[in-house]
C-alpha cells in the first residue's frame, strides 16, 4: 500500500549517485591509470572493500593498500594522499536541482536526512567545508556511527533522529538493496534513476513537492 502524502513527514536522501552525480570517465581513468587497470577493473576493486572502508572496519590507508596488492602496485606516501584527495573530488559534482528541492522541502515544513556510506575523511570534508548540508536536519553517515546500509540497524537509528516512524519518512537511494532495505522496514522508498524518473515517481505518490526540472 502507497503511503497518503499527508502521512509523511521526513525525506531522506542518499549520497552518492543521488545527491552528487556519478563521477566522469576521466576522473575515474587518472585513478585506474595509477593501478594499470581498465574500467570495469577499477569498479569491481573499488566496491570489494568499501563496505569496511565506509563503516570504518578500515582506513584509507589500507582500502588503498588493499587495491595496490589486488593489482602488484607500489603506493608511496604522495600516490596514497592524491588518492585520498581524487576518491573525494569523483564523488562531488552535486545534483542542484536535488539541493533546490531539498531546500523547498523544508520550507513546506518536512524534516530532511542525508544517509549515505561514507568514510570518516570525505564525512569531516562535507561537515566543516560545505554550505549545502544546512538544508538538512540530520547528517547520519555510515563511517561515523559504526552502521551501513542496507543493514536495518542505520535506519532505524536515522527514524529515531527524525522522530517519525517508517510509514513516516520517504527514502531515496539508487541501489536497490537499499530501497528493498528500507521497503521491508515500512519505509516508503523510491529508487532513484534522475531527476525526471524522481519527479515522475514523486508525482505518482501525488507527493506535494517536487524537484526543479531544469
Amino acid at each position: 500500500m502507497q503511503p497518503q502524502p499527508n502521512e509523511l513527514r521526513a525525506v531522506i536522501l542518499d549520497y552518492g549517485m543521488v545527491l552528487c552525480r556519478q563521477p566522469s570517465g576521466e576522473e575515474i581513468d587518472r585513478i585506474a591509470r595509477v593501478f594499470r587497470i581498465d574500467q570495469t577493473t577499477f569498479w569491481h576493486l573499488y566496491e570489494r572493500n568499501r563496505g569496511a572502508y565506509d563503516e570504518n572496519n578500515i582506513d584509507g590507508r589500507e582500502y588503498w593498500g588493499r587495491f595496490a596488492r589486488d593489482t602488484d602496485t607500489h603506493l608511496d606516501g604522495d600516490t596514497l594522499e592524491q588518492l585520498l584527495r581524487w576518491d573525494i573530488e569523483m564523488w562531488s559534482n552535486l545534483e542542484k536541482p536535488l539541493l533546490s528541492w531539498t531546500r523547498s522541502l523544508r520550507v513546506a515544513g518536512f524534516q530532511t536526512a542525508l544517509l549515505s556510506n561514507l568514510h570518516l575523511r570525505f564525512a569531516a570534508q562535507i561537515r566543516s567545508g560545505s554550505e549545502w548540508p544546512q538544508l538538512f536536519d540530520h547528517l547520519i553517515f555510515s563511517s561515523e556511527i559504526g552502521l551501513i546500509k542496507p543493514e536495518p540497524p542505520i535506519f532505524l537509528h536515522c527514524l529515531q533522529m527524525l522522530g517519525v516512524q517508517p510509514e513516516q519518512a520517504l527514502f531515496v537511494d539508487d541501489r536497490t538493496a537499499n530501497v528493498e532495505a528500507a521497503i521491508a522496514m515500512g519505509i516508503s522508498a523510491i529508487r532513484y534513476e534522475s531527476v525526471v524518473r524522481l519527479a515522475a515517481d514523486l508525482n505518482a505518490l501525488r507527493f506535494p513537492v517536487l524537484p526543479p526540472l531544469l
